[in-house]
């Protein structure tokens, strides 16, 4: 299956190359997509992961169906995947309300078991992983990097947007028919940031008159997890990388990450203390 770990550097686009339709020889095909959006860790934890989870409009719509079906049928019944919850046992997933470790993750996989026999083609996953402990050691040192949410944009959110233009290369932009849509969970530090970027690279394009990848984003939004498949599944992943940086072998969903990778097209990038140093350059060295 799939695992591909992108290159840590910006990748750079040819704007003419890029498009929203994919022309076959027979029809044309509208390529709206959706990308949601989730993390796991805060600014003051050791690590911090974003993750999204991309596929085309029509991939969605089925999704969210069979999505709801898999909790409605699933006993006891969920009404929603949240991953802090299933491991905790707590909220939704109560013990009182019949949950135990083995049928919450049983509904878990179940929802991973549908998503890993989507299309490959169609449907990616994306994570940034940063070391905060290492970042705040580094910019001690004065190492140049950015801040993490800025890396877990440059490094997740906007990798959506490279994968889509590599995933539909031959095609002209027309916003009139096609779009990217972008969904983060509620309250989350990356949305805002993502949000002013987006406008601001949208007015440049306007002032100086040239195409630009983000004019190919047509929504920026946040919406309610527990309402929201989509940020239920970039849950799952955000929570399974972070998991791993410190869960011990043998720990319950300590190869939950690994397995995902496996099965699903996962893009990523791991901001630890060595590609931190290979990355960026310090401002003073001193003795």
């Amino acid at each position: 299956m799939a695992h591909e770990q992108q290159s840590s550097r910006r990748s750079v686009f040819d704007p003419g190359s890029l498009c929203l339709k994919y022309r076959t020889a027979r029809t044309t095909l509208l390529i709206a997509l959706r990308a949601y959006l989730d993390s796991s860790g805060k600014l003051e934890d050791r690590w911090m992961t974003l993750a999204a989870i991309a596929a085309p409009e029509s991939i969605w719509i089925e999704l969210e169906k069979v999505w709801t079906e898999i909790l409605h049928n699933h006993a006891p019944k969920g009404s929603y995947i949240h991953m802090k919850e299933v491991y905790r046992l707590e909220k939704a997933f109560d013990s009182d309300l019949g949950w135990n470790h083995e049928n919450a993750f049983g509904l878990v996989n179940k929802c991973l078991i549908y998503i890993s026999n989507l299309p490959k083609d169609q449907l990616r996953t994306f994570y940034c992983s940063v070391d905060l402990l290492a970042w705040q050691k580094l910019r001690a040192e004065t190492y140049q990097a950015p801040d993490p949410i800025e890396l877990c944009n440059a490094f997740c959110s906007e990798f959506v947007l490279t994968w889509y233009g590599f995933v539909y290369p031959a095609t002209v932009i027309n916003p009139k028919t096609d779009s990217v849509r972008y969904f983060f969970d509620r309250n989350e530090y990356f949305f805002q940031p993502f949000y002013d970027k987006w406008n601001r690279e949208r007015k440049q394009s306007e002032a100086t008159g040239k195409w630009s990848i983000w004019n190919a984003i047509d929504e920026v939004a946040s919406v309610e997890m527990k309402k929201t498949p989509g940020i239920q599944a970039a849950d799952i992943v955000a929570w399974g990388r972070n998991r791993e940086t410190f869960a011990k072998e043998g720990d319950m969903a300590s190869h939950l990450a690994h397995i995902l990778r496996q099965v699903i097209p996962t893009s990523y990038v791991i901001w630890n203390e060595a590609k931190m140093r290979q990355h960026f350059k310090r401002l003073l060295y001193l003795p």
